[in-house]
């Protein structure tokens, strides 16, 4: 849509003057105001916007030289075009040298006149809005390089950005404007948030809410009506009704709206607002704007990456740094109070490997070395590094690498593990002291059970002198075969006491050991000669049992040995027992054989009533273990039983043969 170029035409001859006004305005280009005198126009001037104005010369209380300075005083810039019927050159010079742009004759043809009129008003309006175009980019450009040299000074964002608006808004002659995204979440009091920025020229009539809520309908109504262009600018002359309601609500004419990006994102928009139809942004203008979308979105970036990442570091109980080549970019304030330097001397004067002590620098070196040539990715180590008094402290060392702006940089953390060094050696200290005190106890423990078994087999020796003592007086056959049967059988149980006391381990008995010894003891006491019986006990493996399981594996072997000695070997008083003691599977296994006489025809230990076959058949039940009898070139017992799962004993002490 072509704009419309307000025309002020000024002559004292009305009848003419509506000739130029009716001619000027069937171009469908201009609307033409007339006034009969200079002091109308002036008046006329001061409420109206006029973009150009026509004079005739020759005027009776006002000449248009006098005009025309009256105007440059108040409106340096305006386009005026001189008319008049004298057609000397001396009253044209007066008229350019008093500001006219154009100067042009009356008595020409009057078609001919209008359509120079028409070609000179849409140049002096078009060089107008390029010369004021350019001006209000210029100072747009302005306000954004003190806006940039604020937020590099490290000024707060939000409150360069409400600064930069209301600047803004001087310049461009806006109503308001804001930054931001009006859409973005706000609180239940609706109250304006980081993500809007506004300026208003009568904030006093609108609150920050409000205005939050018209943004967001404006934009809505924007937004169903243009896609991707580099700007939305809407009017109250052809908006949707929707927008046309939303502009009327501000209390302007028209907007434009602008995008802003943070890094790949829209953040939102800048939005400007005018009381006057704003129908186009001139190139110089869009520059100008896009240079502070730019700013702006950078800006609030940076805004927006201190705000979750610097100042969480900043506040960081752990050290963190950056280095490039070798030298700190960055460090964070933790790190500065670990090492007891100041910031400014680290970075200017320490390196990494510096602040540790040696051998700690060198292996930090050659670490960091080993990251920078890519031979590994990262480290963690724990060092020693030495303050700026010369204390020394116990770090714990992270580093890594990345790449920033095409250099290879290396970012990681250190936190001071001194305290914790000194509690874990505490501890160590009291675990170490904690363990020789059970050691302690549990040699005590050890000692005491020994001399608990040692007691029990001494106490069971007595016992079966006590019984040899009442048979040496007896004089009983009878009565010595029963005392003997029953000293063999405390014998069997003492051993196991002995056996306990002499391993390392006390609640595991070497099977094959103990029943070497029962057996040896048991020929023994029956006093036979030397030779008459061979014994004999040959493990696989070593098999160890506890007391509960030993016992009673040692009195059915004392009752399998002694029935041997008393029934097997009568024939010749000759001959062999052997055992073999192993595992198979998960059980235990312990088999006797001797090379006697067997067992008796259709013997059946099921029915047998003898004090002997009744313990080996309760003693079996008791140790959850079963037993098998066969006969042949003598007798054989196997008898299985579980193993309880234990650790074997490495050393056994005093292991007989």
């Amino acid at each position: 849509m072509v704009a419309i170029i307000p025309v002020l035409f000024v002559d004292d001859n009305r009848e003419l003057s509506n000739i130029f006004q009716f001619y000027l305005e069937e171009t469908g280009l201009f609307t033409v105001h007339v006034c009969l005198d200079g002091q109308d126009a002036l008046e006329y001037l001061d409420t109206h916007d006029i973009q150009v104005v026509i004079s005739d010369f020759d005027m009776p209380d006002m000449d248009g030289i006098t005009l025309l300075r009256h105007i440059r005083e108040k409106f340096p810039n305006l386009p005026f075009i001189m008319l008049t019927g004298n057609d000397s050159k001396e009253t044209a010079i007066e008229a350019l040298n008093s500001g006219a742009d154009f100067y042009q004759n009356k008595a020409e043809d009057l078609e001919i006149q209008v359509l120079d009129l028409s070609h000179k008003i849409t140049i002096l309006v078009e060089k107008a809005r390029a010369e004021a175009a350019i001006k209000r980019k210029d100072l747009i450009l302005e306000v954004i390089g003190r806006t940039a040299g604020r937020l590099l000074k490290g000024e707060n964002f939000f409150a360069e950005m409400k600064t930069t608006l209301g600047e803004l808004g001087q310049v461009t002659g806006a109503a308001g404007a804001f930054i931001g995204d009006p859409c973005s979440h706000c609180d239940e009091s609706g109250a304006e948030g980081p993500d809007l920025i506004t300026w208003w020229n009568d904030e006093g009539e609108k609150t920050k809410s409000g205005l939050r809520v018209l943004f967001a309908e404006l934009l809505s109504a924007m937004e169903m009506d243009h896609t991707d262009y580099p700007y939305m600018l809407i009017s109250s002359e052809d908006a949707s009704p929707s927008g046309q309601e939303a502009l009327k609500n501000l209390g302007v004419s028209s907007a434009v709206f602008l995008p802003v990006s943070t890094g790949d994102e829209r953040w939102g928009y800048l939005a400007l607002f005018y009381t006057e139809s704003k129908k186009y942004l001139s190139q110089p203008e869009l520059y100008a704007y896009t240079m502070l979308t730019e700013l702006a979105g950078a800006a609030r970036y940076r805004a927006y990456m201190e705000d979750y990442f610097k100042n969480p570091v900043e506040k960081s109980l752990v050290g963190v740094f950056l280095i490039r080549n070798n030298r700190f970019l960055y460090i964070n304030p933790r790190f500065s109070t670990i090492f007891g330097y100041s910031r400014a001397e680290i970075i200017r004067s320490k390196s990494l490997p510096g602040l540790f002590e040696m051998p700690d620098a060198e292996k930090v070196r050659e670490t960091v070395d080993q990251i920078m040539s890519g031979w590994r990715e990262n480290a963690h180590l724990e060092v020693t590094a030495l303050t700026r008094e010369g204390s020394r402290v116990q770090i714990e060392l992270y580093v890594t690498i990345f790449r920033c702006n095409g250099s290879l940089c290396l970012i990681g953390n250190c936190l001071d593990i001194t305290q914790r060094k000194e509690a874990e050696e505490k501890v160590r200290a009291q675990e170490d002291l904690l363990k020789q005190n059970m050691m302690s106890s549990l040699q005590e423990k050890e000692t005491l059970l020994r001399e608990i078994h040692h007691r029990v087999k001494n106490n069971m020796q007595i016992i079966a002198s006590l019984l040899r003592l009442t048979d040496f007086q007896s004089g009983n056959p009878e009565v010595h075969d029963v005392i003997r049967d029953c000293r063999n059988r405390i014998f069997s149980m003492a051993s196991i006491h002995e056996k306990l006391y002499q391993t390392d381990d006390l609640a595991q008995v070497p099977l094959g050991s103990y029943i070497r010894d029962i057996g040896n003891r048991i020929i023994l006491e029956f006093e036979m000669e030397e030779g008459r019986i061979l014994y004999h006990v040959d493990e696989d493996s070593p098999v160890f049992v506890d007391i509960s399981t030993g016992i009673p594996i040692a009195l059915m072997m004392n009752e399998l040995i002694t029935n041997s000695i008393k029934h097997a070997f009568t024939d010749t008083g000759n001959g062999i027992i052997e055992v073999w003691v192993g595992t198979e599977g998960e059980a235990g296994v312990v088999r006797y054989h001797d090379t006697g006489r067997g067992l008796p025809d259709g013997f059946d230990p099921d029915n047998q009533t003898t004090l002997g076959i009744e313990l080996i058949r309760n003693l079996t039940v008791q140790i959850q273990g079963t037993v098998h009898f066969e006969s042949g070139s003598g007798m054989t017992c196997t008898l299985t039983f579980p193993l309880r799962k234990t650790p074997v004993p490495e050393t056994i002490i005093g292991e007989g043969i």
